[in-house]
């Protein structure tokens, strides 16, 4: 069985530019060249290359159920091998050949802290066998497609007193992994390239009608978080860009068109990987159907292991009817939460449109006022200007009187 554990991802969204708005690049904000934008990423790279090593590591180990020798394929590491541990022990339902499992069937691997199966067509000789699903049930992890290629399609359900989620991840996982990451109660989509060292992160926002961004790009630290240029576009096409040094906003910054295409790579990359991987699953799920048509039957049972155990896989349909409702039931009251606080939004902006009609109106009255107030000062003084003039003229008329 091959070493697939991977634990989710959060999705999330730090709004690294708030309060910006079309004014972004009127204000003359510093430009860097395409130099400068790869210099955070360059670095990890190089630092990726020069530290690389293989931690992984392949046994071939007897099926604890078969008599005669049929060894099967383990890919584990040095940190954790849990082969080691004393309880370990890997099963096969298959065939044998040449003294390796041979043909269509499933390995279940048991120990201390594993409980996994895994369906997979072997050769019948020391070559890795084709893998199309691997289950983690402790971790409740399901991962579907090709396996031996590291396009796969995996399923990850969260279920403690805190919290229920179903996460899928779908993409190619081998260094660099690109994958993305889809909540079933998140709007928001997150699309990663991912190395040892950090990952570019791509948030899709475009879902969400909550929030105004379409997508923000980041380069993350796996030690210490964002580190590097990043950037964001708003639904109104505009686009705030910024160093960001672990986590803080340094200074913002126009980018160039170029590096922005160096985005849009980086996700097209993502969303092929992606899609491979949904094809992938697909053409594994006819393995898996056939697998199951062969020992979904009443008159096949085993010893090697509790039957009901061995045959909970022929249940899944149930489960997954189980899960679907439980998904419903949790869709329904993110959908009726998300009409309590559309029905608050509109009535924030039919109070905020309130407030600027009845500030407009104070500011026309205010207006009206003072026009009054300057035209009733004009003919105040045009009065008493008309007043003193006629006084002049009844004082000259009775100089003139007096003198003639």
């Amino acid at each position: 069985m091959k070493n697939n554990l991977l634990t989710g991802i959060i999705i999330g969204g730090l709004i690294l530019f708030n309060g910006c708005s079309n004014r972004t690049y009127s204000i003359q904000l510093p430009k860097v060249d395409i130099n400068e934008t790869m210099k955070y990423e360059n670095k990890y790279l190089n630092e990726y290359n020069n530290s690389r090593k293989r931690d992984n590591i392949i046994k071939w180990i007897q099926a604890a159920n078969k008599k005669v020798s049929c060894k099967l394929f383990v890919g584990t590491d040095f940190v954790n091998d849990r082969t080691k541990d004393p309880d370990y022990k890997i099963y096969w339902d298959g065939k044998c050949k040449n003294g390796y499992a041979y043909g269509l069937g499933r390995e279940l691997e048991r120990g201390t802290l594993t409980n996994m199966n895994a369906i997979a067509i072997y050769s019948g000789k020391k070559e890795e066998p084709q893998y199309f699903r691997q289950k983690y049930n402790l971790q409740n992890i399901l991962i579907e497609g090709d396996l031996t290629n590291n396009y796969y399609v995996k399923r990850i359900i969260v279920d403690n007193t805190q919290k229920f989620d179903v996460i899928y991840q779908y993409g190619y996982f081998k260094i660099p992994e690109m994958f993305i990451e889809k909540s079933l109660f998140n709007d928001n989509v997150a699309f990663f390239k991912r190395y040892p060292n950090f990952h570019y992160r791509i948030i899709d926002f475009s879902n969400n009608e909550f929030d105004n961004r379409i997508f923000n790009f980041s380069i993350i630290e796996v030690k210490n978080g964002i580190n590097g240029y990043s950037v964001e576009m708003t639904k109104n096409n505009v686009i705030n860009a910024g160093l960001i040094k672990y986590n803080k906003l340094i200074k913002r910054v126009v980018v160039p068109k170029s590096y922005l295409q160096h985005i849009q790579d980086i996700w097209n990359e993502i969303k092929n990987a992606a899609q491979k991987a949904l094809n992938s699953q697909q053409k594994a799920q006819l393995v898996i159907n056939r697998y199951k048509t062969r020992i979904c039957k009443k008159n096949v049972k085993v010893s090697f292991i509790d039957n009901d155990e061995y045959k909970k896989i022929c249940q899944e349909d149930e489960e997954n009817r189980k899960l679907q409702q439980r998904i419903n039931k949790k869709l329904e009251q993110i959908n009726r939460e998300k009409y309590v606080k559309r029905q608050q939004l509109q009535q924030q902006r039919i109070q905020q449109m309130k407030i600027q009609m009845m500030l407009e109106q104070q500011k026309r009255a205010q207006e009206e006022a003072n026009r009054r107030a300057i035209m009733n000062g004009l003919n105040q003084l045009n009065n008493t200007l008309y007043r003193q003039q006629q006084q002049q003229l009844m004082n000259n008329m009775n100089f003139w009187l007096m003198t003639h």
